[in-house]
C-alpha cells in the first residue's frame, strides 16, 4: 500500500515537473508548445545522406553506402540491412516533437549529457575525407524513459519531446554492430530474384555442376541434373531445394578481416562455390577447411565480406556429388527445409 501511494506521488510530482519545464519554456522562449521537426528541412535541404554515424557508451559505428549498398566501417564493411537502414533515417528525418526546454541545464535535466545518450550524425559524401565528417546534422537523443523520449539539433539550444527513438531500430543480439545483415549472401540478391540457376561445386582439381532447366510445363518445377566429367545424371529435387536454401538462407557466427584471408585459409581457398541466379551476375564464395576452433571461413567475392561458419557445415558448402543423386539416406539439408 505505501510503495503504491509513493509511486502515484512520484508520478504527480514528474508530471508537475514536465508541466513546469514546459510553461518555463514558452515564458523563456516565447514559443507556443506546438509540434515541429526535430531536424528542419532547410538544414538538410539541397544535402543528400551518405552516411550516418552512431555514438553511445564510449562506442562508435560509421554506416556508409557505396555502390548501392550500406556498410558499416567498425564489422569490416559487413553489409547492412539496406531497407532497414533506410526506414531508420526516413524516420530520423520525420521526427516531430515538443517544446520542453531550452538550454544547457534543461538539457542536462533531459539526460543529453548521460553517457547512455545516444548521438545519431547525418553524414554526406566525404565523410571519409573531410576534416568535419561533412557533418550535416547531428542529433543527441536522452536515454529511453519510459512514456518519453527526449532529443535536441546540435547547434540548439531546445529541447523537444520526440515520437520516435531510433533505439527500436537497433537491436544488437547476435550482431557485432546494429543493421548488419548476417547472411553470407547479403547483398546478392538483385530485384527479381527466384533462386539458382546453376551451381558449381570446384574442390582443387575435382568439380562438378548442378545445371537447370526450363519446365515444359511453367506449372511444374525446374528439373536439375549434376554434370561431372562429361556425364549428366538426375538429382533429387528435395536434396537441391536444400542446398539451394542454405545458401539462400545461411548467415555468419562473425566477421572477419578481409586483410586476413591467407591466414584464414582462403589465399588459396580449400574449395570455391559459384552460385549463378536467375537475375543479375554470378555469386562467387571461397571456402576454407575447418580450423582448430571449429569454424570454416566464407569469404564473399561479390561483396567483399570474409566470416565464419562453424565447421559443422563444411560438408554441407562443399557436399559430394553423390549428395544429390544417392536415394538412400536421410536429406542431409533437411533442416534448411524447414520454416523459419
Amino acid at each position: 500500500m505505501r510503495s503504491t501511494l509513493a509511486l502515484a506521488i512520484g508520478a504527480c510530482i514528474l508530471a508537475a515537473l514536465v508541466a513546469a519545464e514546459r510553461a518555463l519554456a514558452r515564458r523563456d522562449v516565447g514559443t507556443p508548445s506546438a509540434i515541429e521537426r526535430l531536424v528542419p528541412k532547410e538544414t538538410t535541404e539541397g544535402r543528400t545522406s551518405a552516411a550516418f554515424s552512431l555514438e553511445s557508451g564510449g562506442s562508435s559505428l560509421l554506416y556508409v553506402r557505396a555502390k548501392g549498398l550500406w556498410r558499416c566501417t567498425q564489422a569490416y564493411g559487413a553489409v547492412c540491412e539496406g531497407e532497414r537502414v533506410e526506414a531508420l533515417l526516413t524516420a530520423v528525418g520525420n521526427t516531430r516533437g515538443t517544446l520542453v526546454c531550452a538550454g544547457d541545464e534543461c538539457a542536462a535535466r533531459a539526460g543529453l549529457d548521460d553517457s547512455n545518450a545516444l548521438w545519431l550524425g547525418l553524414h554526406g559524401s566525404k565523410v571519409l575525407s573531410s576534416d568535419d565528417r561533412d557533418l550535416i546534422a547531428r542529433i543527441t537523443y536522452g536515454p529511453a524513459r519510459p512514456g518519453a523520449t527526449f532529443a535536441r539539433l546540435e547547434g540548439t539550444a531546445r529541447v523537444l519531446a520526440v515520437d520516435f527513438d531510433p533505439r527500436a531500430f537497433l537491436d544488437a543480439t547476435g550482431r557485432p554492430a546494429p543493421l548488419v545483415d548476417t547472411r553470407v549472401l547479403a547483398g546478392c540478391f538483385a530485384p527479381g530474384f527466384a533462386g539458382f540457376e546453376r551451381i558449381f561445386v570446384d574442390r582443387g582439381e575435382l568439380g562438378f555442376e548442378l545445371a537447370s532447366e526450363e519446365p515444359a510445363v511453367s506449372s511444374q518445377g525446374r528439373r536439375w541434373s549434376l554434370v561431372e566429367g562429361g556425364t549428366r545424371r538426375e538429382t533429387l529435387l528435395w536434396r537441391i531445394g536444400g542446398y539451394v536454401s542454405l545458401w539462400v538462407r545461411l548467415r555468419w557466427q562473425r566477421v572477419e578481416d578481409p586483410r586476413q584471408v591467407a591466414a584464414l585459409g582462403l589465399d588459396p581457398p580449400f574449395a570455391r562455390v559459384t552460385l549463378a541466379p536467375n537475375v543479375g551476375p554470378p555469386v562467387e564464395v571461397f571456402v576454407s577447411a575447418a580450423d582448430a576452433a571449429n569454424r570454416v571461413h566464407v569469404w564473399n567475392r561479390t561483396t567483399s565480406v570474409v566470416a565464419s561458419v562453424g565447421a559443422e557445415l563444411l560438408p554441407l558448402l562443399v557436399p559430394q556429388p553423390e549428395d544429390f543423386t544417392r536415394p538412400e539416406g536421410v536429406n542431409p539439408w533437411e533442416a534448411w527445409l524447414v520454416p523459419r
